[in-house]
């Protein structure tokens, strides 16, 4: 057997192979002993073929690869088949619908029909030009259409003030007055408010009550940049004094709806009080009012929990009606103001009476209930 190898060359990798050949022709009584060896277990098998996830996966995606692509092809192929066959798309552009005082087109049978009737003279077809049926050259167009817009423009801009008149009998606008108040201060730096001046309206808007009040203590600031109150006004032969402002307003007031704007300052400062269900504070009504910018720090007199704050009655007449109250470097009047947030309840009344309707009868239901 030895000789055999040998004599024929045979490279390493096939040895074994061959050498197993040629022991399986030996008898076995013959054969030589064989001893297993790990090497020549391990050369001899083949090596399993290990299936890898990474392999797999990226010959999926050749496949779906090549599948997305031969299925492209076809779609343009059909594409541009189809666009082949297809006729031109048409224009669908929609032509100008021709005005009123543009002529109709004429048709035969108008023709037919109007052969009988007279043609219009010369001088009646002198007024159009070649343009068109309207007879305008191209500058008159343009200056027409300019002075629409200008109109227009006007038209947009705000009213100085604005009155909205509502569906009422006389009986139910007796019924509605508006009040502001204006104080000067007292103590130190003036920080307490004294009652000085003190206005009410009617429905139409006109003054039922407008006096100033005397103050009793010493008053350190009269606010006049923003109240208007002089010392001469309040200390006048016309100021009247607390007790009878308060006496001729609780009069005023009694079964009325009051219209205000922070009404709780002036029924701090006249000493009164009013049903809640016949008050209406423009400074409280929600849809006027703005959320708060930071809800961490609410500004000085915010109750606990709000999420919304009051409004100034200038930025609502202004945004609301146009009105322009308040002016810059003007002091602020009581007339104008109550007259101002009575616009403004006016306008929004219908919207108002169902809130404040649906809250009465809310709070008649629970009264009972108890």
């Amino acid at each position: 057997v030895i000789k055999s190898i040998s004599t024929n060359p045979i490279t390493p990798i096939h040895y074994y192979h061959h050498r197993n050949s040629l022991l399986s022709s030996i008898d076995p009584i013959q054969r030589p002993k064989q001893h297993p060896s790990p090497i020549t277990n391990t050369m001899c098998q083949p090596m399993p073929i290990q299936s890898c996830p990474t392999i797999k996966a990226n010959a999926r995606l050749r496949r779906s690869r090549k599948w997305k692509d031969a299925l492209n092809e076809k779609n343009n192929n059909d594409e541009n088949a189809n666009s082949a066959n297809r006729s031109p798309k048409k224009n669908t552009r929609r032509r100008r619908r021709p005005s009123k005082k543009e002529a109709a087109p004429v048709s035969d049978c108008d023709t037919a029909s109007t052969a009988s009737t007279d043609l219009p003279s010369d001088d009646s077809l002198s007024g159009h030009s070649g343009n068109g049926a309207l007879g305008k050259s191209p500058s008159k167009q343009r200056n027409a259409k300019q002075q629409r817009r200008k109109r227009t423009k006007k038209s947009k801009s705000p009213p100085k003030n604005l009155h909205i008149q509502a569906d009422l009998t006389p009986e139910q606008k007796s019924r509605y007055v508006a009040l502001d108040a204006e104080m000067v201060g007292v103590g130190v730096f003036g920080r307490d408010s004294r009652l000085a001046r003190v206005s009410l309206v009617d429905w139409e808007g006109e003054v039922i009550y407008d006096v100033h009040v005397r103050v009793e203590e010493a008053v350190t600031d009269y606010r006049t940049f923003v109240s208007g109150i002089t010392k001469e006004d309040i200390e006048g032969p016309d100021a009247v004094s607390f007790d009878e402002a308060h006496s001729s307003v609780s009069e005023l007031l009694e079964g009325k709806i009051l219209v205000g704007h922070g009404l709780k300052n002036d029924f701090r400062a006249l000493g009164l009080s009013h049903p809640w269900h016949l008050t209406r504070d423009t400074a409280r009504y929600e849809p006027f009012m703005r959320p708060l910018d930071d809800p961490m720090c609410p500004p000085p007199g915010t109750p606990i929990g709000a999420t919304h704050v009051p409004k100034k009655l200038r930025v609502l007449a202004l945004q609301k009606l146009g009105m322009h109250i308040q002016e810059e470097g003007q002091p602020h009047s009581p007339v104008e103001d109550a007259v101002a947030a009575l616009e403004l309840y006016k306008k929004h009344r219908g919207k108002w009476e169902r809130a404040m309707s649906y809250k009465v009868e809310k709070t008649r239901s629970i009264t009972a209930a108890q």
